[in-house]
């Protein structure tokens, strides 16, 4: 009788070892792919950003051509970027939470489908 309750005992400890090296590749597999998803954006919003400031620039010069003062193509330029930068900041929730929040709950909860 004694036998019997130490390979339930060994049976559990070694089933418990299994779990625990499954859930560390599935935690170390959705951790590679959140931080490689992570940098992909990262590598894109800087050339986002560089792509934005060569167009900003051409703007800006076009402005200036167009109306003859540094100034006002300069003004209209930086205008349209804060204008740019208000609404970004005003659908932040649609434009970036949402998104990122609905990517990391899919990743972490759903089963291994991916």
């Amino acid at each position: 009788m004694d036998e019997k309750y130490t390979q339930i005992i060994e049976s559990l400890k070694q089933s418990a070892k299994v779990e625990l090296e499954y859930s560390k590749l599935t935690l170390s597999e959705k951790l590679s792919i959140l931080l490689s998803r992570g940098l992909i954006v990262l590598v894109l919003i800087i050339f986002a950003a560089c792509a934005l400031f060569l167009l900003e620039w051409g703007l800006t010069h076009w402005l200036v051509q167009l109306t003859g003062s540094l100034w006002i193509g300069v003004l209209v330029s930086m205008g349209m970027l804060l204008l740019l930068l208000l609404l970004l900041y005003g659908y932040r929730k649609q434009l970036v939470i949402n998104p990122v929040t609905r990517f990391v709950t899919k990743l972490l909860l759903n089963p291994e489908d991916q």
